[in-house]
């Protein structure tokens, strides 16, 4: 299993860029005590999955909605 780890730390959480065995991309979303709040899906680009990191960063914002569908 080859790995290829990129960290962006943040306040609250990171994203930890890998590569999996196949050569596709993926990160995680962890938080500071290293557990891992979401996996991304996989991109063939390293490029594809950096713009994702770069659109959730961007994108952040604590007006954001959240829908629950938990009790539909």
């Amino acid at each position: 299993n080859v790995r290829v780890e990129i960290y962006e730390r943040s306040n609250l959480m990171f994203f930890s860029l890998r590569k999996s065995i196949d050569g596709q991309y993926y990160f995680l979303i962890k938080a500071n005590n290293n557990e891992v709040v979401a996996t991304s899906e996989t991109y063939k680009r390293k490029d594809s999955a950096l713009h994702t990191i770069n659109a959730i960063k961007n994108g952040i914002n604590s007006e954001t909605d959240v829908i629950d569908v938990t009790d539909v």
